[in-house]
């Protein structure tokens, strides 16, 4: 009765037979078409495991979700596009300021003890020049831990996240574009929101509390005024710079 089973014709050289050969009598197999199949198989395994493999590899790299938003945001127009855009820098930046945040308000194994400058340093108008008195302060789990001295407020050009009387932390970490800074201006110290103006060579000082727009201090390198920078204010949020004065 003839076989319902597929048959094929395989042609070979003398070389793959003999390893054909060699193979079914390692496995003590009894004829040539076991070793085929055999082998046949070992293929289809060794395919399986490549097919899964490249799957893994090829895996999607954003959710079904985000390949949506992609494809909504190529059907946009250029407001369309550029207002999604502001929404995830704005996001974005939210983000990278609450880690930074968090990262140096994270709990010493002890309570750290830091300088706190008992000469006020001026959010207003620039005081006379400072002295250097200072007395200890231990940070509470309330403060950013991050801090290394702290500096008390005078004058309500930065209201209201830094009102008269409030205490400033500080570090040393590198000033970003509108980060609040502690700044030494011709001999007096002051609490202000920084920008620099590379092309025209100019910093600004800015009040965060517009209506005293006065207080603000513009410095162009070309002058003889002295401006030391003396450290970061570490804040929960980043500031917008106000318009270009």
């Amino acid at each position: 009765m003839p076989t319902e089973k597929p048959r094929v014709t395989i042609t070979m050289t003398d070389d793959q037979l003999k390893e054909i050969e060699a193979y079914r009598y390692g496995r003590k197999m009894k004829n040539q078409t076991q070793a085929i199949l055999s082998l046949i198989e070992r293929g289809f395994d060794a395919l399986a495991a490549d097919n899964t493999s490249s799957s893994k590899k090829t895996a999607p790299l954003y959710s079904s979700e985000a390949a949506k938003i992609a494809k909504d945001y190529d059907s946009l127009d250029h407001w369309g596009k550029a207002a999604v855009r502001s929404v995830a820098d704005t996001e974005l930046a939210r983000m990278q300021d609450e880690a930074r945040f968090l990262a140096e308000t994270s709990m010493e194994p002890e309570p750290k003890v830091v300088n706190l400058f008992t000469d006020p340093s001026a959010a207003g108008p620039a005081l006379g020049i400072t002295g250097q008195s200072c007395e200890p302060y231990t940070l509470t789990p309330n403060d950013p831990q991050g801090a290394a001295y702290a500096v008390r407020v005078q004058g309500d050009s930065m209201e209201p996240d830094f009102p008269d009387g409030s205490i400033a932390f500080v570090n040393h970490d590198q000033m970003r574009d509108g980060d609040i800074g502690v700044f030494c201006v011709d001999g007096a110290t002051v609490i202000k929101q920084w920008h620099y103006d590379p092309v025209l060579g100019i910093t600004y000082l800015f009040s965060l509390n517009r209506k005293r727009n006065d207080c603000d201090l513009v410095i162009m390198n070309s002058s003889n005024r002295s401006l030391v920078w003396q450290g970061r204010v570490l804040t929960r949020r980043r500031y917008d710079l106000p318009g270009m004065v």
